[in-house]
Formats: structure tokens, sequence, C-alpha cells
């Protein structure tokens, strides 16, 4: 990755506010911001169990259908 890239993301991660970053002579120092990487964590984990919900559903739904279309093919 190219460093226009790079300080493209980093800018990004910043405006977020995950990370802080200062720059001393050619060197750039980032620090992770731990109270926003806890927020997105949050919501990370809201979202995972949103979606573990809804594939248990479609599993069900699915594992339903099976076993519908193999009694009926019994009978």
């Amino acid at each position: 990755m190219g460093l226009p890239s790079l300080l493209k993301h980093v800018k990004v991660l910043e405006a977020s506010g995950l990370i802080n970053s200062e720059k001393t002579g050619r060197v750039r120092t980032c620090r992770l911001v731990p109270t926003q990487l806890a927020a997105a964590e949050d919501w990370l984990n809201e979202q995972r169990a949103i979606w573990e919900a809804r594939t248990d559903r479609l599993a069900a739904f699915a594992e339903n259908q099976h076993a519908s279309e193999t009694n009926n093919d019994v009978e």
C-alpha cells in the first residue's frame, strides 16, 4: 500500500474517533481510542446477535421444509 493510501485510511480512522495520531518529524504515531473501540464492539455484538437470530430462524425453516418434504415423499 502506498503512503498516500495509508494516510487516507489513517485520516478516516481519526475522523471516526477510533484513533489519535501525531506526527513528530518523519514518524507518525497512532494510538487506539479504547472508548470508541468499545462502542464499535457493542454495535458489532448487537449486529451479530441480530444475524445469528436470523440465521437460526432460517435454519429452522429449512429443516421444517426438509422434514415436510421428506414426510410427503414417504406417504
